[in-house]
């Protein structure tokens, strides 16, 4: 997942700032709108930075295994980057196949 600057979308380049103080999902602690934020569809809220590193510690020792909202968001956002990868790498593809079928066009 690429951070925006203070709200994370997909895909990439799809931000939206955010004007209002809001709370993080997983802390409870305050978010203001120049922190860099991790929002979650599932929940329908923010994570902040610290939050974020909590979640993926949890998952790198397997104690993600004890939370379900934890594992939903992990889940969540694994989806959201694999897609854009995805996309990213068939974007790629596709540009580099019209670049082959495009070589020599110019060539006498």
């Amino acid at each position: 997942m690429k951070p925006g600057s203070t709200h994370y979308h997909w895909p990439p380049g799809d931000e939206v700032k955010r004007t209002s103080n809001y709370f993080c999902f997983i802390t409870g602690e305050q978010i203001y709108p120049h922190d860099t934020a991790y929002w979650t569809d599932q929940f329908d809220s923010y994570v902040s930075e610290r939050g974020y590193q909590m979640i993926n510690n949890a998952y790198s020792t397997g104690e993600i295994e004890m939370n379900t909202e934890w594992q939903s968001i992990y889940g969540e956002w694994y989806a959201k980057d694999e897609s854009a990868a995805g996309l990213a790498e068939m974007y790629h593809s596709e540009k580099m196949a019209k670049s082959h079928d495009d070589a020599g066009q110019l060539d006498n």
